[in-house]
C-alpha cells in the first residue's frame, strides 16, 4: 500500500507538494510522557505489545496533529519490527464529533479495504478497556502526496487526473449500498440522512450555553422546513475532500483518510459537503474542475442523475453542520477541554461560507423570503 513519493504524510497535513518538489515533511519529536491527557509511557507499552516487541524496543514518537478529532502521533521502530512506522490516533475524551469509536472505524476501514477501496491497512485497535483507559486505531503509515484545496504547482493535465481519481473514488464507495456489512462496520456512527443530521447537531448543541447567532438559527429553521425524504442508504465518508486524499500520482490514490465521521446516510451528504463552498456552475471544486464538471462527472460515474433541490439542501446541510462543528468546539474550549483557539478563528473565516449558504437559499426561495429574515 506504501510508496517512494517524496512525501510521507497523514491527514493532520495540509499543504501541497507538487510533484517536482522533493521537500520533505517534517513533524515535531514527542519525547514528553504525556500529551493531552494522554500517558505516553502506557500508550509506548501498549504499542509494543501491538507488535509483540519487547518492553525495551526502542520507540520514536512524533505528533502529527492534535487536533479536536483525534491525537496523531507517529511511532517508528528500528529493523527488527514488523513495521518501520505506524500511525496511532487517540479520540479526545470530549470531542465535537462524538460519538466516535476507533474499534467501529477500524471494522469500516477493514470492510472497505475487502471492497478494493483504498484506505490505510489496520493494524490493532483497542476499545479503551486496556492500561492506556483510552481507545485506539493503528494503522499502516501510507506514503503519498497530498493535495491542498487549489492544486497550486500542478499543470493541467494533472488537475483532470485528480478531479477523475477523486470522483471515481466517490462514486465507487457509494456504489456499496447493497454490499453486506456485519454490525460493527457502520452501526456505531451518527447517521448521516436528513433526520439523523438534524437532530444530531441539535441535540449537541442544545448542550451547551453558546448563544447561537441569528442566521445560524435561520439555516436550522430552513433545513427543518425544506427537509428532503432520504435516499437510498449507503456509506458516507463525512469529511470527503482533497485534503483527506492520499496520492501516489495525479490519477492514483494512495488512500483516502479520516473516516471517523463516516456513516450510513444519503449520498448527497458527500457531495453537499465537497461543494458547499461552491455556488455558480463554474465555480471551482476545489481548484481541480468547475461544479459543473464535477456534477456531470459523479452522475457518468454513478449513473445517477443529479437532483439539484435535494443538492442545495444537502449544500446547505453541510454547511450547517460544519459551522455546529466549530459552535461545539468552541464550547469545549470554554469549558477548559481544548487550549486550541482555531475554532474561535474559523468563526471569522467561516462567515464567507454562511454568505453563500444564504446567498444559495434566497436565490432559491426568490422573493418568498425577504432580506430582512437574512
Amino acid at each position: 500500500m506504501t510508496s517512494t513519493t517524496t512525501t510521507t504524510a497523514t491527514s493532520a497535513d495540509i499543504g501541497t507538494v507538487p510533484p517536482d518538489t522533493t521537500e520533505k515533511a517534517h513533524h515535531a519529536d514527542l519525547t514528553t510522557d504525556e500529551h493531552g491527557g494522554i500517558d505516553l509511557r502506557i500508550l509506548d507499552r501498549q504499542v509494543r505489545a501491538a507488535f509483540d516487541l519487547p518492553t525495551t524496543a526502542p520507540v520514536r514518537r512524533e505528533l502529527l496533529g492534535g487536533g479536536l478529532s483525534q491525537t496523531t502521533i507517529r511511532y517508528r521502530f528500528d529493523s527488527e519490527a514488523p513495521h518501520s512506522s505506524v500511525i496511532v490516533r487517540i479520540p479526545p475524551v470530549h470531542g465535537p464529533l462524538a460519538p466516535y469509536s476507533p474499534e467501529g472505524e477500524a471494522a469500516l476501514l477493514r470492510w472497505l479495504a475487502r471492497h478494493d477501496v483504498d484506505v490505510p491497512a489496520v493494524l490493532h485497535s483497542s476499545s479503551g478497556a486496556g492500561p492506556l483507559g483510552r481507545p485506539f486505531l493503528i494503522s499502516e503509515e501510507v506514503r503519498g502526496d497530498v493535495v491542498r484545496d487549489g492544486a497550486r504547482g500542478y499543470t493541467d493535465e494533472d488537475k483532470r487526473l485528480l478531479a477523475h481519481a477523486y470522483t471515481a473514488a466517490l462514486a465507487g464507495f457509494h456504489a456499496l449500498s447493497d454490499a453486506e456489512r456485519a454490525p460493527d462496520v457502520l452501526d456505531w456512527a451518527p447517521r448521516k440522512d436528513p433526520g439523523g443530521v438534524l437532530e444530531r447537531w441539535t441535540r449537541s448543541l442544545d448542550e451547551t450555553d453558546l448563544v447561537l447567532p441569528d442566521f445560524h438559527k435561520f439555516l436550522a429553521d430552513w433545513l427543518v422546513a425544506r427537509m428532503p425524504e432520504s435516499g437510498d442508504a449507503t456509506v458516507i465518508h463525512g469529511d470527503y475532500r482533497l485534503g483527506n486524499v492520499l496520492w501516489r500520482r495525479p490519477g492514483e490514490i494512495a488512500a483516502i483518510l479520516d473516516w471517523e465521521e463516516a456513516g450510513e446516510g444519503d449520498p448527497y451528504f458527500d457531495l453537499g459537503w465537497t461543494l458547499m463552498g461552491t455556488d455558480n456552475p463554474d465555480d471551482s471544486m476545489m481548484g481541480v474542475l468547475s461544479r459543473r464538471e464535477f456534477l456531470a462527472l459523479y452522475a457518468e460515474l454513478s449513473g445517477v442523475e443529479i437532483d439539484h433541490e435535494r443538492l442545495l439542501w444537502w449544500e446547505i446541510a453541510a454547511g450547517w453542520s460544519r459551522l455546529c462543528m466549530e459552535a461545539k468546539a468552541i464550547s469545549l474550549i470554554g469549558e477548559g477541554h481544548y487550549f486550541d483557539l482555531r475554532p474561535l478563528l474559523s468563526t471569522y473565516l467561516n462567515r464567507r461560507l454562511s454568505i453563500i449558504l444564504l446567498e444559495k437559499i434566497q436565490r432559491h426561495e426568490g422573493s418568498r423570503i425577504g432580506s430582512e429574515h437574512l
